[in-house]
């Protein structure tokens, strides 16, 4: 599971320009001319450029790795259970095997779940409010700036969809971008209709969803296993078994990294830790919680492994999250089994099969667009925006000037980075 928060600037929705929908993944012919987006402005016509990075043909990515940097963990902070963002590490959760005798129920107590607000955009604001904290805590101006000045601020799921796109055409992705300073902060696009959509999703979709919160609930206790009796061990399992599911709570970790010439501040959701949380490189320890519905198919093995795997393998291998724990559903919600999957192991496990995905592929492809949108996103000043978008029906993505917007960074971190 994965997200993000914290009060700031008032802020609206905006809608996309257009929607696009294929179903065709074939390779297209790129474009890569730049072109021009007519809008029109007190009845007189305004051209602005866009600009476009054709995602084929995928050989163009096929070369050796570039440098990735081990994911060094800044600070961590938590979601309460009122999602205000806290700077401790009050919701890290501790990895214990699930009990699966009796197999448990993923859907049970889905009417009594406390539901997040998901009316409410957060931006940035608990990433950027993390940022600032080191400065608070440090009392060191230097270790703010020094971290905020990297090439790019984004949460992990950003990163995530650009990695992936080479393998996930049919998947649309939306996203605002500004510089300020030498840095370039980007966030989700967040729309009405991205909100209407999850409003109104099916409640079979909703149990899905719910399943794989309920999957952590039962994967995790409040205390380092090694540190309870057994007594306290036992309790601390039957509580967890019947505990409502708050899906306002929330761990994260902000990390720094480097792809290619490319510095990355980033933030993730951490579902768990294996054990106490060490100083040094805690993410070597923490581990991701997934739900997948039974692979009882030759046809579902190799769609688990062409897309569930790859984005398991992205999500974990950009926060450095050494394992993927799975648990495998069957059709009405009811747990069957839990595998764990090495992070470094699975590029091996699709290696040579057929329509399957390379993680050098999408190393080489998410280094190239990230050094694109610096080529592009290039105006300084919180207020001056800009779109960058994935169109799965061109297979392209596009780079399109916003003007002038209400800034999406908080006034608090803005101040902070004021000389």
């Amino acid at each position: 599971m994965s997200g993000d928060q914290q009060p700031g600037l008032k802020r609206q929705l905006s809608r996309p320009n257009a929607e696009h929908h294929s179903s065709n993944t074939e390779s297209k012919q790129p474009r890569t001319d730049r072109d021009q987006l007519a809008s029109s402005q007190d009845g007189a016509e305004m051209r602005a450029p866009v600009v476009r990075f054709g995602v084929h043909p995928l050989s163009k990515y096929s070369q050796a790795c570039p440098q990735f940097s081990e994911p060094r963990e800044l600070v961590s902070f938590s979601y309460d259970s009122n999602r205000r963002a806290c700077m401790d590490n009050r919701e890290l959760k501790y990895y214990y095997p699930p009990r699966l005798q009796p197999p448990p129920s993923l859907f049970s107590g889905f009417e009594q779940q406390v539901k997040r607000d998901h009316t409410r955009n957060e931006h940035i604001d608990g990433l950027l409010s993390a940022l600032t904290h080191i400065r608070q805590q440090n009392g060191d101006e230097s270790v703010l700036l020094r971290d905020a000045q990297s090439d790019f601020v984004m949460y992990r799921g950003m990163l995530t969809r650009i990695f992936v796109t080479p393998y996930s055409l049919r998947d649309a992705w939306s996203m605002n971008a500004t510089k300020v300073g030498s840095t370039i902060y980007i966030e989700e696009n967040v729309t009405v209709e991205n909100i209407a959509g999850r409003l109104g999703s099916s409640e079979e979709h909703q149990r899905m969803m719910y399943g794989g919160y309920r999957f952590e609930t039962l994967c995790v206790i409040d205390t380092p296993p090694e540190k309870l009796l057994p007594e306290e061990l036992e309790l601390n399992l039957q509580a967890r078994a019947d505990e409502i599911v708050n899906t306002n709570l929330e761990y994260c970790s902000v990390f720094r990294t480097r792809l290619g010439g490319h510095s990355i501040v980033s933030g993730a959701e951490v579902d768990c830790i294996e054990r106490a949380k060490p100083s040094a490189f805690p993410s070597r320890h923490y581990r991701e919680l997934k739900t997948v519905k039974l692979l009882d198919s030759e046809r579902a093995q190799s769609s688990f492994e062409r897309f569930k795997l790859l984005k398991f393998w992205a999500q974990s291998f950009i926060a450095g999250i050494p394992t993927v724990t799975v648990g495998f559903r069957d059709e009405n919600g009811v747990l069957r089994g839990v595998q764990d999957f090495k992070t470094q192991d699975m590029p091996r496990m699709v290696k040579n099969k057929p329509r399957m995905w390379k993680a050098n592929v999408c190393m080489n492809f998410a280094d190239q667009v990230l050094q694109f949108i610096k080529s592009h996103v290039v105006e300084d000043g919180p207020e001056t925006q800009y779109r960058i978008e994935y169109d799965p029906e061109s297979q392209e993505i596009r780079i399109s000037p916003l003007g002038q917007r209400e800034p999406f960074l908080t006034a608090e971190y803005l101040s902070a980075l004021a000389p």
